[in-house]
């Protein structure tokens, strides 16, 4: 008997938890570029941090992810 109402009781918390609870399945560092690409900020600190790439291939880099805007490029490339 106690067996039940233990699991009663845990049947009754898991659904008055669950009410109004809202699954986030969206990824709160990713981005969407101008042609609709998705990337992360971890791209970003990838290609801006990467001592091996000349600031030309960083631009490239970016602009391929689709950031477009010459500003925030010279920004990213400031990281």
């Amino acid at each position: 008997m106690d067996r039940i109402a233990v699991n009663l009781l845990l049947l009754a918390a898991l659904a008055i938890g669950g009410c109004g609870a809202i699954v986030m399945t969206d990824y709160p560092n990713r981005l969407i570029g101008v042609d609709g690409q998705e990337f992360y900020l971890e791209d970003l600190e990838e290609i801006a941090g990467n001592g091996n790439l000349t600031d030309d291939e960083k631009r490239e880099r970016f602009r391929n992810l689709g950031i477009q805007d010459d500003d925030l490029i010279e920004t990213l490339l400031a990281l």
